[in-house]
């Protein structure tokens, strides 16, 4: 397969750099992304990094990330982020989950997308589910099909307590694979 990756912000304590709960999305997403290509490339998959670290703002990242992907003829896209929002910084016994976005149910990547959502549950996650979102910048504008991963929540102890870059990146790996 021919793959790009990237992680979906600037790096930590620059602007756009992703939400910041227990964990950091920045720090993180880049720990996922540089885990999956690191395992793709041992299976002998072409895999481009497309993560931009020097984006004026959000906008700007995400006109950078879509001009580095689509330099690229690739099968897939995937894009790294980490979500926020379940506001559970004391746990309370379950995790909010994980979820993958991709532009549309006829997008060629949801099938990977509910793989992935299966992989990630399997590691303990709640499975949010594939969504479809025709808004999101890099779904609407790159080449090749892709997807949006939503790892888990960095402000729900349980997601964070249970998190690990390295099953995440296999779990990732072995769904779309």
């Amino acid at each position: 397969m021919r793959i790009n990756v990237h992680a979906g912000h600037n790096p930590a304590g620059m602007t756009a750099c992703g939400a910041v709960g227990l964990i950091n999305e920045s720090t993180e997403n880049r720990k996922v992304k540089n885990e999956v290509i690191r395992l793709l490339k041992m299976r002998n998959d072409t895999v481009y990094d497309c993560t931009v670290d020097n984006g004026k703002n959000q906008t700007d990242v995400l006109r950078k990330i879509v001009e580095k992907c689509n330099a690229h003829e690739v099968d897939l896209d995937i894009s790294i982020h980490f979500n926020s929002a379940a506001n559970d910084s004391n746990g309370d016994g379950k995790t909010t989950g994980t979820e993958v976005y991709v532009y549309s149910a006829a997008s060629s990547a949801a099938p990977f997308a509910a793989r992935v959502c299966r992989e990630i549950e399997s590691l303990g996650f709640k499975n949010r589910g594939v969504k479809y979102n025709r808004g999101l910048y890099v779904l609407k504008n790159t080449k090749a099909p892709a997807m949006l991963i939503e790892c888990c929540f960095v402000d729900d102890r349980d997601d964070v307590k249970l998190y690990s870059y390295e099953k995440m990146a296999a779990a990732i790996v072995r769904a779309i694979t």
